[in-house]
C-alpha cells in the first residue's frame, strides 16, 4: 500500500540536516534504495534544485536518478525502477501544469496504489493533496508577506495542506482550510507527516517545529502532532 511522506520544506541552514531523507530510506526494506528526484517544480533552473538534493543526501547509501528535460518521456520507466518518488521544492502550479501537460499525472495515477514511497518537500509536497497554500504570487510588504494562494492539485490524497507553516503569515490557512471539505495539515520546515491509509506520524528535524492537524469532524479543530506517536483516523485519507 502506497505511502505518502510530505515534508514542509527546508530552513536555510549551514549544517544540511537530512534525519527525514534518512527515515524515508530507512522505510525501504533494501540495502540501497533507489530515489527518483522529480525537480519540475523549479522549472528555471532544475539544475540547481538536483545539486542542492545531492547535496542533502549524499552521507546516505542510495542509488539516485534523476529526471530532466530530456528524460520526461521516460517518466513511467523510471517510476518502475525507483522506491522513493521524491518531489523537490519551488512553485506548486507550475509544477501541476508541467505534470498534466506531460501526462506525467496518468502515468502516477497508475502506480499510486504501489509499494513506492511517494515523498515530497514543499510544492512537492502539495502535489499529491487536493489543494494546498502556495506562495507563487507572495509579496513582502510592511514586514509582512501578502498574496498567499490556495493552488489546486492531483488529489492522490483528500487533505489540503500549507508548508512552511511556521511563517506567521500563514495564519491565514486556517481560514482558507475550512472552505474544504477534507482534514488539514500545517507542516512547518524541517518536519514531515507520513500517511498510510488511515495513520499517520511526523519525523522532525528540528524539536522546535511543528505539525498541526485539523480534523473536519471536529470543526477542524487544530490538534499539534507529536513525534513518536502513531495516529489514526475512522476512515482513510484516500479516496
Amino acid at each position: 500500500m502506497a505511502r505518502f511522506a510530505l515534508i514542509g520544506g527546508k530552513s536555510n541552514r549551514e549544517v544540511v540536516s537530512n534525519k527525514i531523507e534518512k527515515h524515508l530510506v530507512g522505510l525501504v526494506p533494501k540495502d540501497k534504495p533507489t530515489i527518483l528526484y522529480c525537480p519540475y517544480a523549479s522549472l528555471n533552473d532544475i539544475d540547481k534544485s538536483i545539486n542542492k538534493f545531492y547535496r542533502l543526501v549524499k552521507d546516505i547509501d542510495c542509488n539516485i536518478i534523476n529526471m530532466t528535460f530530456d528524460n520526461v518521456d521516460e517518466f513511467e520507466l523510471l517510476l518502475k525502477k525507483a522506491d522513493i518518488l521524491y518531489i523537490g521544492g519551488g512553485h506548486c502550479d507550475e509544477l501541476v501544469k508541467f505534470f498534466n501537460e506531460h501526462k506525467l499525472t496518468e502515468v502516477l495515477a497508475k502506480h499510486i496504489s504501489s509499494d513506492i514511497i511517494f515523498a515530497g518537500s514543499s510544492a512537492g509536497a502539495m502535489l499529491y493533496t487536493v489543494a494546498s497554500m502556495g506562495d507563487r504570487h507572495v509579496y513582502l510588504d510592511n514586514f509582512h508577506y501578502h498574496n498567499y494562494k490556495m493552488v489546486n492539485c492531483l488529489g492522490f490524497l483528500n487533505i489540503t495542506i500549507c508548508p512552511h507553516y511556521q511563517n506567521d503569515d500563514l495564519v491565514i490557512y486556517n481560514d482558507e482550510l475550512r472552505k474544504y471539505p477534507y482534514d488539514a495539515f500545517g507542516v512547518e520546515e524541517d518536519t514531515m507527516v507520513v500517511i498510510e491509509d488511515n495513520k499517520y506520524y511526523v519525523v522532525k528535524e528540528d524539536s522546535n517545529r511543528s505539525v498541526y492537524y485539523f480534523d473536519k469532524d471536529k470543526e477542524y479543530l487544530m490538534i499539534p502532532l507529536y513525534e513518536g506517536v502513531c495516529y489514526e483516523k475512522d476512515s482513510s485519507f484516500r479516496s
